[in-house]
Order: C-alpha cells, then structure tokens, then sequence
C-alpha cells in the first residue's frame, strides 16, 4: 500500500451558515464507531488505460468541482477551503479489506469529509472507491459523484457545477427561503396535532425476545405488478409498494392509520438536480387505512407528494413543535415504523424467489423497519419487526403479504384480508380510547410511579381515557407529573388520560 496525494484547487473558500441539511445530520451521526447511514459509498471501475497519474488528476477535478468534499463544518459554520492536499491509499486488490472506511467516524471540524482508495491489480487501477460522509452528501449527491468520476475517468467533459451548499444556504436565509420553512413548519404543525403519533400500539406479547425477525423478499411477478398498478394509476412504483405494506400493517395493528417515517431528498428544484450536498431529511407519510386497495395507493401517492413538497424544514423548529404536540395530546410522538428506499444503492443479496430470513442493509433502529431495496425487473424488499412484538412467522405473513397482494391487485380488486395477515390479539386491559389503543395498565402503573401507588385510578369511560383521583388533590399538578413520565418512558400504548376527576 502507499498514498496518492490529489492536490485540488477550487473557484472560492470563505465562510457560510449552515444549511439545515448539514445541521440535520450534525444531529445523529457518531463521533466514534460510524452508524450505518453515516458514511455513504460509491465505485467506479477504472478505464483500462487509467494510470495513477490520471486517477489522481480525475478526483482532483472533482473535488475542486464540489464544494460540499472540501468543506469543514465547525462552530456553526460550513468552512470552504479553496485548495488543498487529500491523501488517497493505494492498494493491490486483495479481497480481505472490504470495510477499510467504515471502521473510521469522519470529525466533520477537522476531516475532509472524503476517503478515496484506488485499488489496482498488477499496479493498474482498476477500481476507485469513494467513501462520503453523509454530511457532504446523501444518496441522490453519491449518484451525482459517481457519475461524474466515470465520466473524469473516461476523459468526457461534464456540466459545471454551479450550485453548492454555500449558495444553498444564502437562500435558506433569504426571505424566500424563510418562507418555505415557515410553510413546512405549518404543514407539519396540523399533521402532528391530527395525525396519531403512535403507529404501533401493541403489547410486548414476547418480552424476552431480543432483537428483531427479519426477512428479505425477492420477486419478478411483484416487479410486474407494481409497474402495472402504477403504470394504470399513475403514480410512482414505490407509492405502490409502500400502499400494500401500509394496508398490511394497519390490518395487523388494527390502527385506522400509521404514520410511516420516511428520508426525502427533494430534488424537484432544477438547481438542486445535480447538487452535492446532503438535503435528506426525515418526513412523516400519513397513511389512512381503507378497503380499497387503488384508493390506499391514491391516498398513499398523494400523502408522499405532500411530504415531499415540505421535506426541506428547520429541525429545531419542528422538534419544537413536536415536544408541543406531545404535551397538547398527552402522548410521546413515535418513531415506531420506517420505510427506507435505497433503490439504486442496495448491496443486499436477495433471494432468487420468495422469502429468506435476512437483514439486507437494514439502517434504522426502530420496531418496524420496512426497506425497499429494488423496484425495476425484481420487487427487492426487507422487513424487520422487533421480537418483542411480533413472530417470526407474522414477520414473514406481513413482507409475503405485501408480494401476494400487489400481484393480486394488478388483476382488479382485493380483499385485504385475503393475505395471511391477521390482526393482533392484544389481551385484557386494552381498549380504544381518543382514536388510540391504550394500555391502560400501562398508564395506570405511570401514574403509580409519578404520583404514588394508588393516589389516581386510571379506567376507561365513554371511549374516554380517565384518571380518578382523590379529592384535595391538585388535579393539574397530577396531569403535568404524569404526562412528564409519559414521554419520558416512550411506551406504546401509553398516553396521558384525557380528564382527571374526582372520586366519588
């Protein structure tokens, strides 16, 4: 192994905000073992008549093309170096290092956040891997790098480029800017306040499992019918498939909706097509269960418009407006159901037909992860439920369902519970109560331990959650101490009684 020095230049340094792109992923990347989505990768196998020379002189000119791979972030500022020296590895091909730059966190103050090895065989390049730290770049920014190094490679001219995060964060203080947020935040603000916070209110009906069932699904009868639902519907693949699973999940939850949490990366600005920069940030996706299957794909495409459309907002501002939804309706805002599309960037192996336990590339750490891995010859999706809630054989029933029902449904209509998935039997002391299940010995045993074994009684009454409690009690005092440990605790199926009453 030995190092290749790429000395880049570029058209300006200075000092910029930060977009609330970078400020989103500041937020959850780790500053020591690197989480799954913290780094992101593309290869590019070199030209047969690639030298070392060349190679470096390819990535030289595109890091001087792209701002976002020669930018610090520190002290609430995203820093543009002009020019600079990054150091590349060069190795012989071997097989054996696979994970070289995922085994190191970036420190996005003091590293450029990007690694390059050139991997050669007999002293020939022969592929080039770029590792990105996610706060220079998302999905959508790694395909844009990649095709670019191709094209450097090849010795093709490529468009400049134009637009950087710098000049994205000029306008995100603009007045225009500041308007779009605004927007966002409204939007989200109704959704949080009429929209169920909890997608899952189920019992743990197995607390000791640990860990979650997984499984992977691969099918090209499901390809063909997902392209011609929404060939016929007009909407996009992934709306298709993301409708089954929603209507699959809600029948088993017995939940008149979820709320899935999705990445966007809205791209719809012609500025924004070709940027390098990460503008991924996390939306919600309101679902609403109904019998008809077109009509849960209608509602499904427009509900991912929406959250596209408002995708790009100020983090700070909506996790405010969170922990306000949170106390106005006495229950944690959950982040209990994922669906990550990876489609394009997959390296799971999935099986040739049908279901194989597996976890793919499963990123999220959530209860219920849903990802779609592939939409275009083969249906690629993965699902991973928490252990705690479901079965193996229910993990299996919910992705195997969601493959039996798109290929049903290119045929006409369905019925959803014709699929082999069941509603969950969730037991004694559960019930309705303000549009939610609720556990109610559940919130009974909170009020117990902010107030004092037995000083409120929780019941259920007229499809309203109560709490009884003594008289001489400070009702609001009881209701603020509860509701604290309420969110505090994050429990599914644990929510804030809607009235407190007196004895007698």
């Amino acid at each position: 192994m030995h190092d290749l020095k790429i000395r880049f230049s570029g058209r300006r340094s200075g000092r910029w905000p930060l977009t609330v792109g970078q400020k989103n992923v500041l937020e959850w990347i780790r500053p020591d073992v690197p989480g799954p989505a913290d780094i992101l990768s593309a290869v590019v196998r070199a030209p047969k008549a690639s030298t070392i020379d060349t190679v470096g002189a390819a990535l030289a000119e595109l890091i001087g093309r792209h701002e976002a791979l020669r930018t610090l972030l520190r002290d609430g500022e995203q820093v543009v170096q002009a020019e600079g020296t990054l150091v590349a590895e060069v190795v012989e091909a071997t097989g054996t290092e696979r994970d070289w730059a995922h085994s190191r966190a970036f420190d996005p103050a003091a590293d450029l956040p990007l690694r390059v090895r050139v991997v050669t065989r007999g002293g020939v390049p022969f592929l080039v891997v770029l590792h990105v730290s996610h706060v220079a770049a998302d999905l959508s920014a790694i395909t844009v790098l990649r095709g670019e190094l191709t094209a450097l490679l090849a010795g093709r001219e490529v468009a400049p480029a134009d637009y950087h995060p710098a000049d994205r964060a000029v306008f995100e203080q603009s007045t225009a800017g500041r308007r779009q947020f605004d927007g966002s935040i409204r939007y989200w603000g109704r959704l949080l306040e009429e929209r169920p916070l909890c997608s899952l209110g189920l019992p743990y009906r197995f607390p000791g499992q640990k860990g979650h069932h997984q499984v992977l699904l691969g099918s090209r009868a499901g390809a063909e019918a997902v392209a011609e639902i929404a060939g016929a519907s007009g909407v996009r693949p992934l709306a298709v498939v993301m409708a089954a699973f929603a209507a699959l999940l809600t029948r088993w939850t017995g939940e008149p909706g979820c709320l899935l949490n999705c990445l966007c990366s809205n791209r719809f600005s012609p500025e924004l097509r070709d940027y390098v920069g990460t503008i991924s940030q996390e939306t919600w996706i309101p679902f609403t269960a109904t019998p008809s299957f077109p009509e849960a794909v209608a509602r499904m495409n427009a509900a991912a418009l929406a959250a596209y459309k408002y995708g790009r907002y100020d983090s700070a501002r909506l996790n405010a407006a969170m922990r306000a939804a949170e106390r106005a309706r006495g229950m944690p805002c959950h982040r209990d159901v994922v669906v990550n599309n990876t489609t394009g960037h997959s390296r799971a192996i999935l099986p040739a037909s049908g279901l194989e336990p597996g976890a793919g590339d499963r990123s999220f750490d959530a209860p219920v992860e849903f990802d779609v891995y592939r939409l275009d010859g083969k249906l690629g999706c993965g699902l991973g439920l928490d252990a705690r809630l479901a079965t193996a054989d229910e993990t299996a029933a919910l992705l195997g369902g969601v493959e039996r029902l798109v290929i049903a449904a290119a045929d006409g209509e369905v019925d959803l519970g014709g699929f082999g998935v069941e509603p969950v039997e969730r037991g004694a002391g559960w019930a309705r109560a303000g549009g939610c299940w609720v556990d109610v010995p559940g919130v009974q045993a909170v009020a117990d331990l902010a107030l004092g074994d037995g000083v409120a009684r929780a019941e259920v009454l007229d499809g309203r959650l109560v709490a009884r409690v003594e008289p001489g009690l400070d009702a609001s005092v009881a209701a603020e101490k509860v509701l604290a440990e309420i969110v505090r605790q994050t429990r599914h199926g644990v929510v804030a009684p809607g009235s407190w009453l007196a004895h007698g």
